[in-house]
């Protein structure tokens, strides 16, 4: 039994369609299973034992080429049929695409295998689409999976983890959060405080207010606040703002923004006793390494990306009467007020 799963971007999306590895191997033990992703993504897969082959496309690189010189669009489509073609060599017994836009239906539509499926409604395939809007991604996913008769109700997302990646984290972590991770009495808890959209990250301030609730309660606590190296400056400069006057909670506090590379962030992440996150990947992974994990939602719905798992919490705001939105902008960002409280809470729940 050959399959193969088309799933390129984005990264919290990826994550959900590991369900699907774990339901085809209960299925058929013994299938081979090629999968299609994006290069930017990849990460969230390549370590997964259940993995047979690769196909690698690459949208970051495609637009760098197609904004460097227009007429690149004759390399991209050549590079596009070089997949294509990398494909097509194997004739699949499924093929089912996870993504549902047209850069990865087109992949379906031209790849030899004799039964295909696809998520959402394509022209001339067998497609699954949720009836109810608000229903959860990982249900649209189950619904797909269906249509092939792989049962995956009880499956869930799961990342494996890059093991010598474990060993090049340890060397970048300072002192006090190297004994932290060892010792079962200090706690260490990781932020992750920004996200894709500005209007779905929690204030810097609210952070530290609710770590400083945390502390009190949990004085061998230790804050590792994760972000992208670009996040780093702005980081530092809002966390020296909002530390002013909590000299006992500043040496507790840690800006990890840009110090590891993804392999290594899951690698803490795995480590971590509790992980705090806007509504973006740092919480997908977290769910899908089985981390405690609570998550702060605003503009977008937990009844849609919520995490999973019962380590797994979702915060909102009580006096916010605009959740669920999904705007980009804000003027008013009232979803994000006080809820330090509401988070500092959640988080000694799960420690």
């Amino acid at each position: 039994m050959k399959i193969l799963l088309i799933k390129q971007t984005s990264l919290g999306d990826l994550i959900h369609s590991t369900l699907a590895l774990e339901a085809i191997k209960q299925k058929w033990p013994d299938a081979e299973i090629h999968f299609m992703v994006d290069r930017s993504c990849a990460f969230a897969v390549e370590n997964n034992p259940l993995i047979d082959r690769f196909y690698y496309f690459d949208k970051v690189g495609f637009k760098k080429k197609y904004k460097q010189n227009k007429l690149h669009i004759f390399n991209i489509m050549a590079d596009v049929w070089t997949i294509l073609s990398e494909i097509r060599q194997t004739k699949f017994d499924l093929a089912i695409d996870l993504q549902g836009i047209e850069r990865s239906a087109f992949f379906l539509y031209f790849c030899r295998a004799k039964q295909k499926f696809t998520k959402g409604w394509k022209p001339f395939m067998k497609g699954f689409k949720n009836a109810n809007k608000d229903d959860h991604a990982l249900t649209e996913l189950r619904g797909t999976l269906k249509l092939a008769e792989i049962d995956a109700e009880e499956s869930f997302p799961k990342i494996y983890v890059h093991e010598p990646s474990a060993a090049t984290l340890q060397k970048k972590l300072p002192d006090n959060l190297k004994v932290a991770l060892k010792d079962k009495e200090q706690k260490v808890i990781l932020i992750s405080p920004y996200t894709s959209w500005k209007t779905k990250d929690v204030q810097i301030e609210t952070w530290i207010k609710a770590a400083a609730l945390i502390h009190q309660k949990e004085p061998n606590s230790q804050f590792v606040f994760c972000a992208t190296p670009d996040k780093y400056d702005e980081l530092e400069d809002s966390l020296g703002k909002a530390l002013k006057g909590r000299e006992e909670l500043s040496p507790k506090v840690i800006n990890f923004a840009g110090k590891t590379n993804i392999q290594e962030l899951l690698n803490l992440i795995q480590q971590s006793d509790l992980v705090l996150a806007s509504e973006g990947a740092t919480g997908h992974m977290a769910s899908a390494l089985d981390t405690p994990l609570s998550v702060i939602f605003g503009p977008t719905k937990p009844s849609r990306v919520g995490p999973w798992g019962n380590k797994a919490t979702v915060i909102q705001s009580k006096e916010a009467d605009c959740l669920g939105c999904y705007q980009r902008k804000c003027d008013n960002w009232i979803c994000m007020n006080s809820i330090e409280k509401q988070i500092a809470e959640e988080g000694l729940k799960l420690l």
